[in-house]
């Protein structure tokens, strides 16, 4: 009985000098530049791009060394058509994050459900924009390089962006708009840690 406690004893000891060893920070918070590649469900059929730039931020809450909790806010702005105001979209989504940290990096993936806004600016003039909020899911993750204990840089973080607008009021001669979309969001820049676990 008495090396059953010795053994009891020793194991928690060694559980309690691994989590003091842990050194995962409780919050992360990152702010950078976004890249969207829009889906514009064919609104820009005179073959351009609809390549939009903005910015990103995120807020991470670490339950544990594997698990977090991500808030992720992006505004991205651009031109369906050159000539004419720019077009912008807003994503605000929540859920889930998974790392896999080392010495030097952390590897994550998320998967992420909120909402998203978005005015279209097809034709200059006034009476020629559509705007409109809907759903939006985010599947993606990245790689954060550490610079030291405070801050990591995000070398680059790649995002599937599905969202649900009805822009059923645009038609250009007949076009048949599909009800989702499915876009592609790069996003780059610094995170800063804060507190330890």
């Amino acid at each position: 009985m008495r090396k059953l406690v010795s053994v009891g004893i020793l194991i928690f000891g060694l559980c309690l000098a691994a989590a003091a060893a842990d050194d995962t920070p409780r919050a992360e918070v990152f702010g950078g530049v976004s890249f969207f590649h829009a889906d514009t469900m064919g609104l820009n059929n005179f073959g351009v791009k609809a390549n939009y730039a903005g910015w990103a931020t995120e807020f991470q809450y670490n339950i544990n060394k594997i698990l977090g909790a991500t808030g992720d806010i992006t505004g991205n702005y651009g031109r369906l058509l050159p000539n004419i105001p720019n077009s912008h979209t807003y994503t605000y989504t929540f859920g889930p994050t998974f790392s896999l940290r080392t010495e030097h990096a952390r590897i994550f993936a998320h998967t992420l459900f909120g909402g998203s806004s978005t005015n279209v600016v097809f034709a200059s003039g006034p009476g020629n924009s559509v705007s409109d909020s809907a759903f939006a899911m985010v599947w993606g993750g990245g790689i954060d390089v550490k610079v030291n204990d405070r801050f990591a840089v995000r070398l680059g973080q790649l995002d599937w962006v599905y969202t649900r607008y009805d822009l059923s009021n645009v038609v250009f001669s007949g076009m048949q708009l599909k009800d989702h979309q499915n876009s592609i969001r790069y996003t780059g820049g610094m995170t800063i840690n804060f507190g330890r676990h």
